[in-house]
């Protein structure tokens, strides 16, 4: 904790002249007095757990586990981080130093230094969990806080799980939910994370990041979905260690009011033959605000490397405002890697063809924003979610 506050000193807080936080206001974020949320004694609504994960859910309180109102599977192992660092500290300890060494984000350096009671989550070689694990995170109180919950992951050999992040509760005050989910995930090992980051109270800023290495064989898939808040960052940074390795990223927003929702994302071809794709998708309502900027790097060992990076924006409000910068940085010969973006309305001759067979224009507005986002739709693999 103390090496990441120095770290997160160095780095300081960004701002506009960090490049990629040049989209997002953190003046009133930064004029807000806020102290790190304590545990409450609210109890968990039992309607807001997923049927299909009864019997296999976590719940966060303000950024702290409570294992107390949680359903652990029995083939997993789950404890608190001051717990698990008794157990798994020779590997803990030299993930967080790896971290705060290669980690530029100050958010996530922050949440590294002032994490709460955060949880260790260890799946065993060749376990594959049942049901779906759902983390709830349930934000509670009335007065500006911060909340730093943290999930750090461990896949073993052959292993498999699915995860499902949703976020619940009322809060009648400004508030900062920094989020981490690390995950670590071996040979022959798979992960979908769906991350329904929907709901939020409109007052609250929510610092979201995922941080995965991904091993020889393996597969690491992520599903999102927001409909904003004051504001939303979602930092990816995903990093394809070893041969075989592949990695999909899917993300879709859809905005009203003045809300918003950031995109960042960097994807690291270390080693080669691996793969990675990432489609990410925003329908914009009103004076909504969104950016994506994504990266895909490959180093000169990954030859063979197959990358594919597209967003794609649906503006429909008079002063909504799209950013889109996707890029690629390539060190190696012999890669095939593409990238695009695209930022437009719906199509007139579309709603006209659809009002000559008796589609009023609201309705027939509808259905092509849903054919719009249902591409994203259908890769969540969760019939339940859906």
């Amino acid at each position: 904790r103390a090496k990441a506050w120095d770290h997160f000193l160095e780095l300081g807080l960004p701002t506009k002249s960090n490049e990629v936080y040049r989209a997002i206001k953190l003046r009133h974020l930064y004029e807000t007095e806020m102290s790190l949320a304590t545990i409450s004694d609210c109890v968990v609504d039992q309607s807001i757990i997923y049927p299909e994960c009864r019997n296999s859910c976590l719940v966060f309180v303000n950024g702290h586990i409570d294992l107390m109102q949680s359903c652990v599977p029995e083939e997993i192992i789950v404890a608190p981080l001051n717990e698990a660092i008794n157990t798994y500290g020779a590997y803990l300890n030299n993930r967080w130093a790896k971290e705060i060494k290669e980690e530029t984000d100050p958010f996530v350096t922050l949440n590294t230094a002032l994490h709460q009671n955060g949880v260790f989550i260890y799946v065993p070689p060749k376990c594959t969990l049942k049901a779906p694990l759902q983390i709830m995170h349930i934000i509670d109180g009335h007065e500006p806080v911060m909340m730093m919950p943290r999930v750090q992951l461990f896949v073993g050999n052959h292993a498999s799980i699915d995860v499902i992040q949703s976020h619940h509760g009322k809060i009648t005050s400004d508030y900062l939910l920094n989020n981490v989910f690390d995950a670590h995930v071996e040979d022959n090992a798979h992960v979908n994370l769906t991350q329904m980051m929907e709901n939020f109270p409109e007052q609250g800023w929510i610092f979201d990041a995922v941080r995965a290495h991904v091993k020889r064989n393996s597969q690491f898939k992520t599903f999102s979905v927001t409909n904003g808040a004051k504001n939303i960052r979602q930092d990816y940074r995903v990093i394809l260690m070893q041969e075989g390795s592949d990695v999909h990223l899917n993300g879709l927003w859809k905005l009203k009011d003045a809300r918003e929702a950031h995109i960042n994302v960097l994807i690291e071809h270390q080693a080669p033959h691996c793969y990675s794709k990432q489609l990410f998708k925003g329908v914009l309502h009103d004076a909504s605000r969104s950016s994506f900027e994504g990266k895909i790097l490959v180093r000169q060992a990954a030859q063979k490397t197959d990358a594919f990076q597209l967003n794609n924006n649906l503006v429909l409000g008079e002063r909504a405002h799209a950013d889109s910068k996707p890029n690629l940085e390539i060190f190696a010969d012999d890669v095939k890697a593409s990238h695009g973006a695209t930022i437009g309305q719906l199509s007139e001759d579309e709603l006209f063809y659809m009002q000559t067979r008796g589609i009023s224009k609201k309705e027939a507005e509808k259905l092509l924003t849903r054919s719009f986002c249902q591409e994203i739709i259908d890769l969540i693999p969760h019939s339940f979610v859906k």
